[in-house]
């Protein structure tokens, strides 16, 4: 059985985070194994943008998070590896650097990187990481609850991506484009980083067009495992996703990483009924025609085309800040500039969303249905 704890928590209020917390933690072993360990606590910083965006891991639950550790005798670091910006201007804006210098906590090395075998891989049988991870004990994936155009949704599992590198992101978008690769590509890192606790701040979450662009719930949840497909799970119970139905999820679950079924879940504290959302706004997505009626070959082909979601660019709202052309990984790049607008190339589009993802004014959303 994994445990999972749900906590109530309606805002960002150091006290109320810092008991709910603490209440979790004891609900599910407690940390007395932190003792005389270093801690990399590993939150969603996505881009440089403020908390009340909700597009990053908040910085009090980091700071809730980081002075329990202190407290029972651990070391604490902070560290993520951005898709956009500057490590520097990255903390600043997203208050780690604030909250880092208040507690005492180290930044860690995100700007080397080291290469690790993983021979129990299954896609990746290496990965290149942040230097932190040798400087290390533990890892504590510290994700936001959000939507997402690619994996539908995004919590602990994928927010160990950010131990890669921001430049070496797109790469795996591209060699990994599909939906099911990329998962396993996913759960081949929780393997490799072997995460200590996966901690879920869904006190804000975004609905929508997340991870960045979509807009914001008060879900009220705060969600603590070591199980972090069991952690998943209850994340998507929550706001009315069905955990099978999630990538990540269902590779984690095949290999052994954690449980999606609820009977064998156990939840301490609340009960996901008190706090789902059953009208929590999904992104679009594609359509399994094989679970459909039978239809000819060349006919699918044509009606997946315009049932699987793409990017799609609203030119009005855009800046021409270049971003997505900087971030796409398809090669050559799908997207370019012409005539001062973004143009796509649909043929070349692996639709990983990327652009979506780093786009700072929500210029792009995944659509269904789009001619050209």
């Amino acid at each position: 059985m994994s445990n999972v704890f749900l906590g109530k928590c309606n805002n960002y209020n150091f006290k109320n985070l810092y008991s709910i917390l603490k209440q979790g933690f004891n609900s599910i072993g407690g940390l007395d194994f932190v003792r005389d360990k270093k801690i990399l606590l590993n939150p969603n910083l996505l881009a440089p943008v403020s908390p009340e965006k909700g597009v990053t891991t908040h910085p009090e639950v980091i700071r809730a998070v980081g002075r329990q550790i202190q407290q029972n005798g651990g070391e604490v670091f902070i560290g993520d590896s951005p898709g956009m910006g500057t490590l520097k201007t990255l903390y600043k804006i997203t208050g780690i650097k604030k909250i880092a210098d208040e507690e005492g906590f180290e930044i860690a090395d995100f700007k080397n990187s080291i290469i690790i075998k993983n021979p129990d891989g299954v896609l990746v049988k290496k990965f290149e990481i942040a230097r932190a991870y040798e400087h290390v004990d533990y890892i504590f994936s510290l994700a936001k609850l959000k939507t997402h155009g690619m994996t539908y949704f995004t919590g602990a599992v994928k927010n160990l991506f950010g131990m890669i590198p921001g430049l070496l992101k797109p790469p795996f978008h591209y060699k990994f484009s599909n939906k099911q690769n990329f998962a396993n590509m996913l759960i081949d890192l929780n393997f490799l980083l072997k995460p200590k606790l996966s901690i879920i701040d869904g006190i804000m979450a975004m609905e929508g067009d997340g991870p960045r662009n979509g807009n914001l719930r008060n879900l009220k949840a705060l969600i603590i495992s070591k199980d972090s497909i069991a952690a998943d799970t209850v994340a998507c119970k929550l706001v009315n996703i069905n955990p099978k139905k999630i990538v990540t999820n269902i590779a984690g679950a095949e290999r052994g990483l954690g449980s999606m079924d609820l009977n064998n879940i156990n939840i301490y504290g609340r009960k996901i009924k008190d706090l789902e959302i059953n009208n929590f706004k999904h992104p679009p997505r594609e359509v399994n025609l094989d679970n459909l009626i039978p239809v000819p070959g060349f006919l699918k082909k044509i009606i997946e085309y315009f049932l699987v979601p793409k990017p799609k660019f609203y030119h009005d709202k855009c800046i021409l800040c270049k971003e997505c052309v900087k971030v796409c990984p398809s090669k050559p790049k799908s997207l370019s500039v012409k005539n001062n607008i973004i143009e796509i190339n649909r043929k070349s589009c692996i639709k990983c969303f990327c652009c979506q993802e780093m786009c700072p004014v929500g210029a792009i959303e995944p659509k269904k249905f789009i001619l050209n």
